[in-house]
């Protein structure tokens, strides 16, 4: 069997192809419609579509693949700018209260310190975003990812492919953090080869961010922050889906 979609070879019993996460039983009904007909055979054994891209699966999780363009949507650098822009401010924040504190302090000095540390921060943010073209330009400036979703939670899972590019981007960066002697460095590669997928328990979730121009939704709990991406035709389903099962005290953000 093959997919109708990339015309990847799959074996008899697969769901989704491996290769692009595109639903066989999706595919295969576009190919053979006179199988629609049948409402038995619509909901066996692959699943049913109970929306343009979502399939609901005999497994009773809900299962879509989406392809997310890194250069149209800025989504993914947005957050790498704001986690490294926060960690420089709390090494500032630091520094300066500990030359308060020793009896160092002058504001001349200090307003020159800040000038000084909020342009290495510029810096820094431009390598952030060159690498993030590097790394785009190597997963072919796409992010594939499947979503599995039921009552539970959300199940964010890189495709196969794109993992073992990640993988390859972790190595280098742990050998440079060796090199450099730099443990920071190496814990960024071994967290980027090692998390292949994220997921989110509904019962623990703190709030959630719905961005529809960027067809994003931030799932957030306490320790864990996911990032859950959906069509325009399958986003109210699955930010519906999302709201009725989180908590009463989840708090819901719409941007």
């Amino acid at each position: 069997m093959y997919c109708a979609n990339c015309g990847n070879k799959l074996p008899d019993d697969a769901k989704f192809c491996d290769a692009c996460g595109a639903p066989v039983a999706a595919a295969e009904t576009a190919q053979e419609p006179s199988q629609v007909e049948n409402p038995v055979e619509e909901e066996a054994p692959r699943g049913r579509k109970v929306t343009e891209n979502i399939c609901l699966g005999t497994d009773g999780k809900y299962h879509w693949y989406y392809e997310f363009k890194l250069m149209k949507n800025p989504t993914i650098l947005f957050v790498l700018w704001k986690i490294f822009f926060w960690i420089f401010v709390v090494m500032w924040a630091f520094l300066s209260i500990i030359n308060s504190v020793e009896g160092h302090f002058n504001i001349k000095d200090f307003m020159d310190f800040t000038k000084i540390f909020f342009l290495i921060i510029a810096g820094v943010e431009i390598l952030v975003a060159i690498a993030y073209f590097l790394y785009a330009a190597m997963q072919g400036f796409k992010y594939c990812v499947m979503f599995d979703m039921d009552a539970d939670g959300v199940k964010h899972t890189q495709m196969p492919r794109q993992f073992k590019k990640a993988q390859a981007v972790s190595f280098v960066l742990i050998l440079a953090g060796m090199a450099a002697k730099n443990p920071g460095t190496v814990g960024q590669g071994i967290l980027a080869g090692s998390k292949k997928s994220m997921v989110s328990s509904f019962s623990h979730v703190r709030s959630i961010e719905i961005f529809r121009r960027r067809n994003v939704i931030k799932v957030n709990e306490r320790f864990n922050k996911n990032q859950v991406y959906a069509y325009d035709e399958d986003f109210d389903f699955v930010v519906d889906f999302i709201k009725s099962h989180v908590t009463k005290k989840c708090k819901i953000y719409e941007k």
